[in-house]
């Protein structure tokens, strides 16, 4: 009976901290896609404001994110032939990149707690998008940027593994995703 009694005491004064940890982890979505032009993200969207936005956005992200190659040959090697610009001078160095061959788009949703976040300075309010350029290999691979290695200077770029001009997917952050890799480990 004590030992019940134990258990039960125990058990009741974990709740109120279950609860906290639950309410500081927010579920948050996003729907992200890969996209080689604004009509085509008009299309799966509908949404021509934000297609048009998020083109322009990844236009001005694209000359400082894609890496540079001292010559045409050299960049044609890895990115394929016609897809690299012209010559470019920054800082008095010479150099050639890729084309933005598409952006990727994602998009905060509004979902069950999305608004409510701890920390609002580091999560984007629901609405918010992002536009990142993006970058076709000669192999068919995507590439966007990515952290830099090290944690500083100038951007790496990151394979990503999507499908361009298809229905925006959704990812879900904080809680529900925890929730939803617990979840899957467990089936067999």
């Amino acid at each position: 009976m004590k030992r019940s009694r134990h258990t039960a005491l125990v058990l009741m004064g974990a709740a109120p901290l279950l609860l906290a940890a639950c309410s500081q982890e927010p579920e948050l979505q996003t729907a992200e896609g890969l996209f080689t032009s604004v009509e085509a993200c008009i299309d799966k969207t509908q949404n021509p404001y934000m297609c048009k936005q998020a083109f322009t956005q990844a236009q001005q992200q694209a000359a400082e994110a894609a890496p540079e190659f001292a010559s045409m040959t050299e960049c044609e090697s890895q990115f394929g032939q016609g897809q690299c610009g012209t010559q470019q001078t920054t800082g008095g160095q010479s150099f050639i990149g890729p084309l933005m061959t598409g952006f990727f788009l994602s998009q905060m949703l509004t979902g069950r707690g999305a608004g409510l976040t701890q920390n609002p300075a580091s999560t984007p309010p629901p609405g918010t998008t992002k536009a990142e350029p993006a970058f076709r290999t000669a192999h068919n691979d995507w590439l966007k940027p990515g952290p830099s290695p090290g944690g500083a200077g100038v951007a790496a770029l990151t394979r990503v593994d999507a499908q361009p001009d298809r229905a925006m997917t959704v990812r879900r952050g904080g809680f529900g995703a925890t929730a939803a890799r617990r979840s899957g480990s467990f089936g067999g």
